[in-house]
């Protein structure tokens, strides 16, 4: 097994590739880690010359060729939108610029904190044309989109299946915290063992303390399953602004979740759930989630709540 830490996209990356012989590992994560740059490249706001910022620039200016990453990235996140019922809404990028998050969040941290602008609920998806067979997409006028909750959990999506299908015999990529797992694990030794383990940590602990709330158990060689965490804990500035935007109001969420974790059969959809349980709120995400047979953990400030346990997906140790 070959492991391999760095940073990309704003944020620590871990990847853990395991394959018949170690050089052929060592070549998976070399191409795993050179995706994750490429990725970042076609889909980061935060790169001037990236492909999403020259679309988003092409807005009410008819249909715009892109390339296969950015049109997966595009469907997914409508998909994501439709599944969510709105609650994930890529179209808040005026709202991100209008709380000041405009700049990559080192940027944003370092410098004094702009004035909050104005700001509505956001556009929504509905008159963003996907042509998937022309691999065209045309934006309205006035409605840019940011990847926001979903670009890394689908990152992390693409490059596990091409691992898995490029010979890798276990993956697991974690970017940020968004941890997509398929094939099987090997321990340090290089000796198979039967289950993928995940600690979820808890961002209400100080550092220094157990972070972790709770163990995640997967069973080796699921086809893939992902852990995503949504916070307002992490990545916050000035007057205590995140990075969170409610699409109803256009606004900084103001729920009594903190923190959410959900499992899910891939990042992408582990991502947007656990951004539409925080946004709904601890009374409402429990059922909603329930509905969809997702687990999570549910996390206010002084409280921990767990979804009912989906069985198929995950087993979940208590104690």
């Amino acid at each position: 097994m070959i492991e391999r830490k760095f940073r990309a996209m704003g944020t620590d990356c871990h990847l853990l590739v395991h394959a018949a012989s170690d050089q052929g590992a060592e070549l998976l994560v070399e191409l795993a880690q050179a995706r994750v740059e490429l990725l970042e490249d076609c889909w980061s706001r935060f790169r001037p010359e990236s492909e999403l910022n020259r679309l988003n620039a092409r807005a009410g200016l008819g249909p715009v060729v892109v390339s296969a990453d950015l049109l997966n990235l595009v469907v997914a996140m409508r998909s994501a939108w439709l599944a969510t019922d709105g609650l994930y809404d890529p179209t808040v990028l005026s709202s991100m610029r209008a709380i000041g998050y405009d700049a990559d969040f080192a940027t944003v941290l370092a410098r004094e904190a702009l004035a909050i602008a104005e700001v509505a609920a956001a556009p929504g998806m509905n008159n963003v044309v996907v042509d998937e067979i022309n691999r065209t997409i045309e934006l309205p006028r006035g409605v840019g989109i940011d990847p926001g909750a979903i670009g890394k959990g689908l990152a992390a999506d693409i490059i596990v299946t091409e691992m898995i299908d490029a010979g890798a015999i276990g993956v697991l990529v974690n970017l940020g915290g968004d941890i997509v797992v398929s094939g099987i694990p090997v321990d340090f030794n290089g000796n198979p063992v039967d289950q993928w383990i995940i600690g979820v940590e808890d961002e209400r602990a100080a550092d220094g303390d157990d972070r972790v709330a709770h163990w995640l158990y997967f069973p080796a060689g699921t086809p893939r399953s992902a852990v995503a965490t949504s916070t307002v804990l992490k990545r916050r500035w000035a007057d205590g602004r995140h990075h969170v935007i409610d699409p109803r109001t256009g606004d900084i969420s103001s729920g009594d979740l903190v923190q959410v974790t959900v499992a899910a059969e891939s990042g992408a959809a582990a991502e947007s759930a656990a951004t539409a349980a925080l946004l709904l709120g601890s009374r409402a995400a429990a059922p909603w989630l329930n509905e969809r047979g997702l687990l999570a953990l549910l996390m206010t400030s002084d409280d921990l709540i767990m979804t009912e346990i989906s069985p198929t997906l995950v087993e979940v140790p208590h104690g």
